[in-house]
């Protein structure tokens, strides 16, 4: 079960009662359909939410895998229409790519240790495209350019120790979301090459993924 949590307790100065209900009625629609693709979840997820400015400015929300059985999710409660808007509109696609992380074992913390920078580029692109073909969210952060085998080199030669927030997020060149879309590029050939599914790949490690996208 995925439970929301409020991290305003309950004062509802930023979850009202209908930004409540509503987040609690988008997990528990999500959550079936979910776990009828990825069959290794915790039975119990956590679902801690908070209003923040810090979210994607295309969605006015983000997600974060922190923890086996724990999703942070950030809202920004300014924004037209509130929480309950936003929840809406997005939080059911944020729980699809969130909940890929938490099978695969890519949080924050309690997770292995990461050995490479592509477990990053790969666990992206893997709950991009998860949440494209089963939750039906087209992402800007999951579309690739026409050079995308060049990011795709860049990443293959950073050491696991390099800027996650650059290569991730947003790059001092300009670039935003390079390791999201090209890991989202990698991921797509590896299902053209194996005709599974990002749901079947969650558990495959990410050097096999790449060996099967035809990376290396």
């Amino acid at each position: 079960m995925i439970v929301p949590l409020f991290l305003d307790t309950n004062n509802c100065r930023h979850f009202s009662q209908d930004a409540r209900r509503t987040i609690e009625e988008v997990c528990a629609d999500a959550e079936p359909e979910i776990r009828s693709f990825l069959g290794d979840l915790n039975e119990d997820i956590e679902l801690a939410c908070q209003t923040g400015p810090f979210v994607i400015p295309e969605t006015g929300e983000m997600g974060m895998a922190i923890a086996p059985g724990r999703v942070e999710w950030t809202v920004d409660a300014r924004l037209p229409g509130g929480v309950a808007a936003v929840a809406r509109a997005q939080l059911h696609f944020t729980l699809f790519h969130e909940l890929h992380h938490l099978v695969r074992g890519w949080v924050m913390h309690g997770g292995a240790a990461r050995v490479s920078f592509m477990e990053g580029v790969v666990s992206e692109g893997l709950a991009t495209v998860f949440e494209r073909d089963f939750g039906g969210r087209k992402t800007p952060w999951g579309q690739y350019p026409d050079e995308v085998e060049q990011w795709v080199a860049e990443l293959l030669e950073l050491p696991v120790s390099a800027s996650y927030d650059h290569w991730m997020f947003q790059h001092p060149d300009g670039r935003r979301w390079i390791g999201y879309r090209a890991g989202t590029y990698i991921v797509d050939q590896a299902i053209l090459a194996s005709g599974l599914s990002a749901a079947d790949l969650a558990l495959v490690p990410s050097d096999e993924i790449l060996r099967m996208s035809g990376i290396r």
